[in-house]
């Protein structure tokens, strides 16, 4: 107890500071004020008023908090759960309200959950994860993330999504003017097809407009959200990406790559769709019978270009091809999720609200940032545990100019045609050929790293700054400015090249000795990948060191 003076009289102040099973259990917060009297003799009538403190206490925790405490939903199995968060609850909630378990979202941000889950547990926070789907949709989902039973529950009409008024689309619906024939060519080209009940054509064609939130900040601003939207409008929009904010950034984010976030793509991991195989890694792509490499697949410590896209082709495919599996209810399809983090009292920490698709965390390029202060930024920051260094500080020989230089190979057969024929017309003999094979061989013998490049070339140039940035010491010889400008000498120095290597194009790299190929393109007998990807592996940086190729 602890007392204090009340001017004139002595007050006993009861405050609970300790476990909550003593005294006033939850009354944390409370204090009881006695005014010249005999504490003692009220310890009982504070007692007595327990149940209402308990009430009062419960009643200042997050309305939020409240709803999902109170919520009607159900477990993996179908069974009723009176509250998914105990009356007696001791620790931080984490909940993550999910929309359709079958929205393209759900398995994405699922799989960063499940990799935090030691964390969360180990800093006693509890993981609850809601979605819509009823007992099928939550079996398959289960399997598919490796999410565990217990932290999974299902809302199966959105009703929790309704109650927390999370976002819902524009809540457009479909004009008077559009026949039911109209909505089911459109509802034909979507997943799930036309409904059986024809009562249903139109709430399911209304649900699916409402998912791709049309021109809500577009074409509908200023009117009411019962507004009339022209179908071709929605269509064009949807196309476009208006109306579903961070969505289309989100979309193009997942093509094109992000230096701040880690990598997304496993090693092992491969994702079949139809006559589509990509893996195991980033790199191996498989068309039909048609067979490449990623341009991009030597590249390590960042999100790569189309790394997330292809994470979520495979949650794309799994969704379906089992969509009637996943989607129960399609009038839930445009309802959207959120996360929220409570601290043991129920009082809010972090909330967020989706309004997109592909927008489930005020993060994107790492969605679980909010949990830093709570688990540590380590697994917050990248809890799949994937390389991040953002690629590192060597980030030359990456960029536009990697696949373009890929291609150049294609045009081998022309550069070579075209090389010999230069040398010829130029009036070259016999011996200038055998001369500049000794010039060749006597500079790479004699330096460590030789490259031989255009003046004029990008490529070329960024041969140079690749091996600036790592500080390596290299002779460069600079055969002209470019091929169409050669002299007789020159053309026969490129003519020898190519001779000695099988190589039509610049820049020539040579490393010990050995022909490594140029910056982007392998040696000819593919023993070595080019010098780009010498540096991306690390080999460059150990022969700078004093390492040797082999």
């Amino acid at each position: 107890m602890l007392l204090l003076n009340f001017g004139s009289g002595v007050g006993a102040l009861i405050y609970q500071t300790s476990s909550r099973q003593n005294l006033l259990g939850r009354v944390d917060r409370f204090a009881l004020a006695f005014i010249d009297v005999d504490v003692d003799k009220y310890v009982v009538a504070a007692v007595s008023l327990l149940p209402q403190l308990n009430a009062f206490s419960a009643s200042s925790a997050s309305p939020i908090y409240n709803t999902i405490q109170s919520a009607r939903i159900l477990d993996p199995s179908g069974t009723q759960q009176t509250s998914i968060i105990p009356q007696d609850n001791k620790r931080k909630s984490l909940v993550v309200i999910l929309p359709q378990l079958g929205e393209f979202d759900s398995a994405e941000y699922v799989e960063f959950l499940t990799a935090a889950q030691p964390s969360l547990e180990e800093n006693h926070i509890d993981l609850r994860i809601i979605g819509i789907g009823d007992t099928t949709a939550a079996s398959n989902f289960l399997k598919f993330t490796n999410l565990s039973p217990e932290n999974l529950y299902i809302d199966p009409n959105g009703d929790l999504h309704k109650e927390l008024e999370l976002a819902c689309g524009p809540e457009f619906r479909v004009p008077d003017g559009v026949s039911n024939d109209v909505c089911k060519f459109f509802l034909r080209q979507l997943p799930g097809g036309v409904p059986v009940e024809e009562e249903m054509v139109r709430p399911v064609a209304t649900a699916w407009l409402n998912y791709m939130e049309l021109l809500y900040a577009y074409h509908v601003h200023n009117t009411s959200h019962s507004s009339l939207v022209p179908l071709h409008n929605m269509l064009l929009a949807m196309c476009a990406g208006i109306g579903a904010p961070g969505t289309l950034r989100e979309i193009l984010r997942g093509y094109f790559g992000d230096k701040k976030a880690p990598e997304r793509f496993r090693d092992d991991d491969v994702v079949k769709a139809g006559f589509i195989t990509i893996g195991p890694g980033v790199g191996p792509t498989s068309i039909g019978p048609l067979k490449y490499n990623q341009w991009f697949s030597d590249e390590r410590g960042y999100q790569r270009p189309v790394e997330l896209a292809t994470i979520r082709l495979k949650n794309m495919v799994e969704v379906l091809t089992k969509w009637d599996d996943y989607v129960s209810n399609t009038l839930a399809i445009p309802l959207r999720g959120a996360t929220y983090l409570f601290d043991e009292d129920g009082n809010e920490l972090y909330s967020y609200k989706s309004r997109g698709v592909l927008t489930y965390s005020e993060t994107m390029p790492r969605p679980l940032t909010f949990l830093a202060p709570y688990i540590g930024e380590g697994v917050a920051l990248n809890p799949l545990g994937l390389a991040d260094n953002g690629g590192g500080e060597l980030t030359r020989g990456r960029g536009v100019l990697k696949p373009a230089g890929k291609l150049m190979k294609f045009l081998s057969i022309l550069f070579k045609i075209e090389n010999k024929l230069q040398a010829k017309v130029l009036g070259a003999e016999e011996s200038d050929y055998a001369t500049a094979r000794k010039e060749i061989e006597d500079t790479i013998n004699q330096n460590k790293i030789v490259i031989y490049t255009y003046g004029l070339s990008p490529f070329s140039s960024e041969t140079t700054a690749v091996l600036d940035e790592i500080g390596a010491d290299y002779k460069n010889v600079e055969v002209g400015l470019e091929w169409f400008l050669l002299d007789k000498e020159k053309s026969v120095l490129r003519a020898e090249l190519l001779e000695m290597t099988g190589q039509s194009s610049l820049p020539h790299v040579f490393i010990d000795g050995q022909h490594v190929g140029g910056l982007f393109t392998g040696s000819s007998d593919g023993k070595y990948p080019g010098l780009a990807t010498l540096k991306e592996t690390g080999v460059l940086q150990s022969i700078v060191d004093g390492g040797s190729l082999e």
